[in-house]
């Protein structure tokens, strides 16, 4: 049915772009909630009540950051280290914003809440699919795709402290499938948004984050190969 003449076309629904968005976010969905799961297990043991693990997921919200948290609190860490570490190891998400700045909202605080949202995963699937997603409809579909992996981490990290010891040592092979989740999502999104120019900026990052890994400094790895991939693929645009 074509569109009078002098009339507009209806604008795109809010409420569909966020369903839109939640659909996107079904993989990252399924791999965040047995991570989580095991983030809740591992909190509780190291001393933390349920409760607060679930702040820790819901208020930090940084995946591998949070383990470490853990780790420090086991080892005695002063805290001006734990804080450094912890920034050290998400300052990859220095280099997510600029990519993503044109399809943020305006207003500071929704760039403010859309950062707080911003993962590996939805930069990756945010990164991959956003341009097919009309102009007026990628900021709620982008804040559904957050949200919907945010409150996946949370409510994984609630099942993980109430009754994630029972349900490790009933399945003790469910320990390692959950420890190998995250890894294997992100693996595939980067497979499914590799185009034919970005295998050598894919290939410099994976060879440098490996070559510092070999190291002795899997944190500073993340870091390091995003850079690296990140300046190959520069390098490659100038030439």
């Amino acid at each position: 049915m074509q569109t009078p003449a002098g009339a507009q076309a209806p604008t795109a629904q809010p409420g569909q772009a966020r369903r839109d968005g939640l659909k996107a976010c079904l993989p990252v969905m399924i791999g965040y909630f047995p991570v989580a799961m095991t983030f809740g297990i591992a909190a509780t043991a190291a001393g933390l009540t349920p409760l607060q693990a679930i702040l820790v997921s819901a208020l930090v919200y940084a995946g591998a950051s949070q383990f470490l948290l853990l780790a420090s609190i086991k080892a005695g860490t002063p805290w001006p280290w734990v804080v450094a570490l912890c920034s050290l190891l998400n300052a990859r998400h220095l280099l997510y914003g600029p990519l993503l700045s044109r399809f943020l909202p305006e207003a500071l605080g929704g760039r403010l809440r859309t950062a707080f949202l911003l993962t590996d995963e939805v930069f990756a699937t945010a990164w991959q699919r956003i341009e097919a997603v009309p102009a007026d409809r990628r900021q709620p579909w982008l804040a559904a795709l957050g949200l919907g992996a945010w409150a996946t981490w949370v409510g994984g990290t609630a099942v993980g402290a109430y009754a994630g010891g029972g349900l490790e040592a009933g399945f003790p092979m469910l320990a390692e499938a959950m420890r190998f989740a995250l890894p294997a999502l992100f693996a595939a999104l980067v497979a499914q948004s590799l185009r034919r120019g970005l295998w050598l900026p894919v290939g410099a990052a994976l060879a440098c984050a490996a070559a510092v890994t070999a190291a002795g400094h899997p944190t500073l790895a993340i870091l390091a190969g995003a850079a690296t991939g990140c300046l190959v693929h520069a390098l490659r645009r100038a030439a």
